[in-house]
């Protein structure tokens, strides 16, 4: 068959797509655009309200391919199946399967299936190993590796265990084989990722550290990047191997949620501000250089006004190179969801744009601190001016912005060059070829 898959969420989810489209060409079936497929496969997200009003939105728009006799199969999987399986099975007729966040590698058994439309989910997340098909859609230089599925934390906000299970590490052989036959294939970018980077191997009897030693080693990997970090585990040992090992990008995204002590202790945290601001300052001492990305919780249940200008007084003094910002979800399933949500949805808006207002002006002038630097970029492809499209190591794909390259001799995908930084904006850099 003909199938398409539209992949939605987070890069850890992006992973399980691409495991699911390496299972689907394993199988014989080829992969094409929504408009000529025989049959859809939605990869869905439900980790909050916003979330999962995107994902059924997909769903029905999807389905008018089914409904017009183009497409014959539609197919919903993914964390939004992990919580609604049935009310999905229910609501959305026109599905002709669901499946959860577990055994994605049987997903082309559905394509062979006749009968009513399932629901089923399979004990939740998958791991994969470094032998597992996968085609990988991300620019060819660059990949996602997970490095664990699930997450044994316990923030009151959060559902994510109950979709994607307690924490279950890859151990370090695996991660470092997967790496070494990307960079076969020409990657040359690897973003770490896990719901919970910091804890990674706790329950394997291994950390961090000790994957990143073997990481830095595998011929062909020029950048490794650390995404989703928790506060807890960055011991002194870690630090020094970020800070000198070459190959490990000073760049780290560190979710802090909020900064008040009442708040963070409502979300179950773990952590005080006392904790999180000196960690601040010894990421910063540590590491020369270091992009710190971070993310906040707005309209938590409860939140004063106070209690969000703590927040704001912390942006300020932080000086984030980058913040991501979500207006709190209820979420039925969580020990917060059973909190009165006391925070009016306009308090919600206002206080993330008034975030995300004060965040700009800081992200402007840090950008701003880059006119006249030089770094080495890898060329993503082509902006809308008709520039090329590079990123900076300050740079994550996808969550960050893009330096708008001018070059005189042609470039492709992929090209690893010096670039000078010439100007900038509150989220993108302008650059020339050093």
């Amino acid at each position: 068959m003909k199938v398409s898959i539209v992949s939605l969420g987070c890069s850890k989810n992006l992973v399980d797509s691409e495991l699911i489209l390496g299972a689907l060409t394993k199988a014989g079936h080829t992969i094409t655009s929504e408009a000529s497929a025989d049959a859809i496969i939605v990869n869905t997200c439900g980790f909050i309200g916003d979330a999962t009003r995107e994902s059924v939105n997909t769903i029905v728009d999807l389905a008018e391919y089914k409904r017009k006799g183009g497409c014959r199969k539609l197919i919903v999987t993914g964390c939004l199946v992990e919580r609604y399986a049935e009310e999905l099975r229910a609501a959305l007729p026109e599905v002709d399967a669901f499946w959860g966040t577990g055994g994605l590698f049987r997903i082309p058994e559905l394509l062979a299936a006749d009968g009513e439309a399932s629901a089923y989910t399979s004990a939740p997340g998958t791991i994969y190993d470094p032998e597992s098909p996968r085609v990988v859609t991300t620019p060819p230089h660059t990949a996602y590796v997970k490095v664990s599925e699930g997450c044994s934390r316990t923030c009151s906000f959060c559902i994510i265990p109950k979709l994607r299970g307690r924490m279950r590490s890859r151990d370090a052989e695996s991660i470092t084989r997967e790496a070494a036959l990307l960079a076969e294939r020409g990657v040359r970018e690897i973003n770490l990722i896990a719901q919970d980077l910091t804890s990674y191997g706790r329950d394997i009897d291994t950390d961090l550290e000790s994957v990143l030693k073997k990481l830095a080693t595998v011929d062909g990997i020029e950048w490794i990047r650390l995404h989703y970090c928790y506060p807890w585990g960055f011991t002194s040992s870690l630090l020094d191997l970020i800070s000198g090992e070459e190959k490990i990008l000073p760049y780290i995204d560190l979710p802090l949620q909020h900064i008040n002590d009442r708040i963070l202790k409502l979300m179950s945290r773990g952590t005080s501000a006392k904790q999180i601001k000196s960690l601040v300052r010894r990421l910063r001492e540590r590491i020369e250089g270091l992009t710190l990305r971070t993310t906040f919780i707005v309209g938590f249940p409860g939140e004063t006004e106070e209690e969000f200008g703590e927040m704001l007084d912390f942006v300020e003094e932080a000086r984030f190179e980058r913040v991501g910002a979500f207006r709190y979800s209820h979420e039925n399933g969580t020990v917060a969801g059973g909190m009165e949500d006391t925070v009016s949805e306009e308090e919600k808006v206002e206080r993330y744009e008034r975030l995300l207002e004060t965040q700009a002006e800081i992200s402007l002038a840090n950008n701003r601190a880059l006119v006249g630097s030089t770094h080495t970029a890898f060329i993503e492809g082509s902006d809308e001016n008709g520039a090329y499209a590079a990123r900076i190591p300050l740079q994550a794909p996808e969550v960050d912005g893009v330096t708008h390259l001018e070059a005189k001799r042609p470039l492709k995908v992929g090209d690893r060059v010096r670039v000078r930084i010439t100007g900038a904006d509150f989220y993108d850099l302008y650059a020339a070829l050093a």
